[in-house]
């Protein structure tokens, strides 16, 4: 049975990683499971089984979330149990992982981020990788300063444990020529680029229907589009006469229009509009909502004037979210354009 642990330098899609190499796992037919070894008591219960949640959904699980976070600790008690408990710790992960890996091809570990930089993930990677003879794999967020450095340290300790690396947020322009940069870069370092991921915008935005709880909005108009993505946001221009060319800047948007300005709500469903959020209460006109209707884009009203629209919409991209099944069947198709599948199986002792 193949153990794979994956940790991170930084929040870098470390769990959109897990879930697409499990549903790759899973569609030729091989039985995965899942274990997020240690949960920080830091983090709000609710937040803390957010990850574990979702992947039980994406992977089918029928074990508890509190089977799949087994190991609740305060940093401070982490690093106890790391340095001065060590062995009872870690008795406590492998009868956790024995109950979880049973009947198993492939375990999937979730780890910390802050590896290499953080002493309590880093040793945690060690430690647990070590206790469960797990393989490992980095993943890295790219930068045009991007080296092997950054986890050099973390490579000679892992030795033969290390898979390698993916490399997440490379831009799509220029991805090939960033790919063949990178893979000789780190591979004169002796480690394996086993993907350079583009970053691509469809995974970065948010629902409609994330959007109306964030914001509290009442959808007016076709409901079963509220679970498209919104990638921009757009604050209605101020004269009708450029209201279409305005729009039309940016696709796949949230068109943010005050109540009173119907002409401003039209002039944004003639252009490429995931969802329209009418402001300051203000329920739009019976034109409005006809247009809306023929052309299936949501209608959201929301109580707040435009500008707190627009801040609420731009919180929420800012902590974007994986957690949504239309962004996980996109990014695995990301994940067989450009991730080494094939290495991977190898090093964790499976047929390709």
């Amino acid at each position: 049975m193949g153990a794979l642990y994956l940790a991170s330098v930084e929040a870098t899609g470390k769990t959109a990683i897990c879930a697409g190499i499990g549903r790759k796992l899973l569609s030729q037919g091989r039985k995965v499971g899942f274990i997020k070894p240690v949960q920080l008591t830091e983090t709000s219960s609710a937040d803390g089984y957010k990850d574990a949640t979702f992947i039980k959904e994406a992977f089918e699980l029928s074990e508890s979330t509190e089977m799949l976070s087994p190991v609740r600790l305060s940093r401070r008690d982490l690093w106890r149990n790391l340095t001065d408990d060590v062995e009872g710790f870690t008795q406590k992960i492998k009868q956790a992982y024995a109950r979880i890996s049973r009947g198993k091809d492939v375990v999937l570990m979730e780890g910390f981020s802050d590896l290499g930089v953080d002493k309590v993930a880093t040793l945690a990677c060690y430690t647990v990788a070590e206790a469960l003879d797990a393989k490992v794999v980095v993943v890295l967020r790219y930068s045009s300063d991007l080296s092997p450095s950054r986890i050099a340290q973390v490579a000679e300790k892992l030795e033969q444990r290390l898979l390698g690396v993916v490399i997440n947020f490379a831009p799509e322009s220029r991805i090939e020529m960033v790919r063949q940069h990178m893979t000789t870069l780190f591979q004169e370092a002796g480690i394996n680029v086993l993907g350079m991921l583009p970053e691509v915008r469809t995974l970065l935005g948010v629902s409609v229907r994330e959007l109306a709880e964030i914001l509290d909005g009442e959808i007016l108009t076709c409901p079963e589009g509220t679970g498209e993505m919104v990638e921009n946001a757009m604050l209605g221009a101020m004269t009708p006469d450029s209201g279409i060319d305005y729009f039309n800047r940016k696709g796949n948007k949230a068109a943010v229009v005050r109540g009173d300005r119907g002409d401003m709500q039209l002039a944004a469903l003639e252009t490429s509009t995931k969802c329209l959020i009418v402001a300051d209460n203000l329920k739009p006109l019976p034109t409005v909502i006809y247009q809306a209707e023929d052309k299936h884009v949501p209608i959201m009203v929301v109580k707040q004037n435009t500008f707190g629209v627009i801040a609420g919409i731009e919180e929420a991209l800012a902590k974007v979210s994986f957690h949504n099944p239309q962004k996980l069947r996109k990014f695995e198709n990301v994940l067989d354009d450009y991730f080494d599948f094939k290495t991977l199986y190898l090093g964790l002792g499976l047929e390709a």
